[in-house]
């Protein structure tokens, strides 16, 4: 009866032992398969970037491509789990064989032939501590692929955001000559696509010989590299960053609206009585970017849900419409706008270029794309065949357009080609009937905000909106502070940033007139 309970006792102890054991096998394996996911799906994102989607993109995971989650069950789950079962079905072998090879016949005569306490003492030191490595092994990897050591000095280093940020109801802007606005991301578009020694040809020539004027040195700032931050550093002049852990205030716990106190360029037009509109490929849910139009005065707001009616499997990829039916949505809304003699903003997001393999459209196959820098150029053909449908119907006598890449490439196919260029810059064109007079070559994502506004023809007082300074305006003073500064302390923590996620202010007053 002893026995038997001692028996028990130590199958108990061991299945205890091996469960833990599993546990943080999985773990480890489970941060080194998430890391090497992320960044072979969408290269090498800051922790910032994930803990946002973690915190507000979540709903419109089941959205994305569904071959992407495939992927994501395979390595980061299943390859873990597998991995993590077999060392342990090892690892609990060898205890046994150890530990109770005395109590078998044939066990016992192999193991006399060894030497075993060398062996015993081997693996207390290595096999009984095995998983702290591995964990210690994978905590180290993650971190260095998400620069957690950058993100640990973005809670402690000194408040940038609050020394630069200007309040853009403080500022004063007057309508001089407004006209309307068709605002471009085309996703992932950066001047490296240019390169006719690393792709044989200009892969953007149709979009550049549309002549628009080109700021050739738009750089990505911190908290601007993915579509809705760089949506939202370009219509509001501040970074996107995760908010959940600063949740002291409550800022974080439940986001019911998306930067409700930031005043945005959706905002300002609505002011001026335009008439806000967005067309996206995808679905609004993912990332929050139907939230943040909604909550920044855009009177109607298309996704993918929206907009895919009777349109075939043919006409849409898993993400949402193809960039050709995107812009056919586009045509017939934007001739909408125009019979309707109001002054309005029109928004658009492509997707076809987004990684990792972009999106093979019907049209662009029959026009010969074959690999993803076919996607891209086709792309470009595309926005560029769109602009000039709108020029033939002579849209652009009251119309500014622009075109702006949302960030830099992500992973892509043609990833180790981008790579070997040490400068790489977001393509932008502002499009317009009378050139506009650029003050320098060098912008980032929030300098947009402000151009924008003063290329649609209203007057910024001192060039200044949020941390953007317009780029058109002979007026600026420009901050002494460098880049390199930006890059190090824009993210770090900020109560006035945080403060701009809080509940609306109705009291605030705007100096527009």
């Amino acid at each position: 009866m002893l026995k038997s309970l001692h028996q028990f006792h130590l199958r108990f102890r061991h299945t205890i032992r091996s469960s833990i054991r599993f546990l943080i096998y999985f773990a480890s394996f489970f941060l080194v398969a998430l890391a090497y996911w992320v960044g072979d799906n969408f290269g090498s994102p800051p922790l910032e970037q994930v803990l946002y989607h973690l915190q507000f993109g979540m709903s419109g995971l089941v959205d994305t491509d569904a071959k992407l989650i495939e992927s994501f069950v395979h390595i980061c789950l299943i390859w873990p789990l597998a991995l993590a079962l077999t060392i342990v079905i090892i690892d609990l072998s060898i205890a046994l064989l150890l530990s109770q090879s005395h109590q078998h016949y044939f066990l016992a005569r192999m193991v006399a032939k060894l030497n075993l306490p060398f062996i015993k003492g081997v693996y207390w030191v290595i096999g009984h501590r095995a998983p702290l490595y591995v964990l210690v092994a994978g905590i180290i990897y993650f971190g260095m692929q998400f620069s957690v050591l950058a993100f640990i000095h973005h809670q402690f280093g000194d408040d940038y955001f609050s020394a630069h940020y200007v309040y853009p109801e403080q500022v004063e802007i007057q309508a001089k000559a407004p006209k309307n606005l068709v605002l471009i991301y085309v996703e992932s578009l950066e001047n490296t696509y240019q390169d006719e020694a690393l792709f044989g040809k200009n892969l953007l020539a149709k979009l550049d010989a549309l002549g628009g004027e080109r700021f050739e040195q738009f750089r990505q700032a911190p908290g601007t590299g993915w579509t809705i931050a760089g949506i939202t550093a370009t219509q509001c002049g501040l970074p996107l960053k995760s908010v959940s852990l600063y949740d002291g205030n409550g800022v974080g716990e439940n986001i019911k609206s998306f930067l409700p106190r930031a005043v945005c360029l959706g905002d300002i037009l609505h002011e001026f009585g335009y008439y806000n509109v967005y067309i996206g490929s995808d679905a609004l849910a993912f990332s929050g970017k139907g939230k943040f139009f909604q909550d920044h005065q855009y009177d109607e707001i298309y996704g993918r849900d929206e907009l895919k009616g009777n349109l075939t499997k043919r006409q849409m990829n898993y993400w949402g419409l193809y960039d050709d039916m995107l812009l056919k949505h586009a045509k017939t809304k934007l001739a909408q706008l125009h019979a309707s003699k109001k002054r309005f903003n029109l928004v658009l997001t492509t997707i076809d270029t987004h990684g990792p393999d972009g999106f093979y459209s019907s049209k662009c196959t029959q026009q010969g794309a074959h690999d993803f820098a076919g996607i891209v150029e086709c792309t470009a053909g595309n926005v560029a065949e769109f602009i000039q449908w709108m020029q033939k119907r002579g849209y652009l006598k009251n119309t500014q357009v622009v075109v702006l890449g949302d960030h830099l490439a992500m992973e892509n196919p043609v990833s180790k080609k981008i790579d070997t260029i040490k400068q790489r810059r977001i393509y932008n064109q502002f499009i317009s009937q009378q050139p506009i007079q650029k003050n320098r070559n060098e912008v980032l994502h929030f300098d947009m905000y402000p151009t924008m506004i003063e290329f649609l023809g209203f007057d910024v007082k001192g060039g200044r909106l949020g941390l953007g300074y317009s780029a058109i305006s002979h007026k600026v003073q420009l901050s002494s502070d460098s880049y390199e500064d930006m890059e190090e302390n824009l993210l770090n923590n900020s109560e006035q940033y945080l403060d701009l996620w809080k509940p609306k202010d109705e009291s605030k007053s705007k100096n527009i007139q």
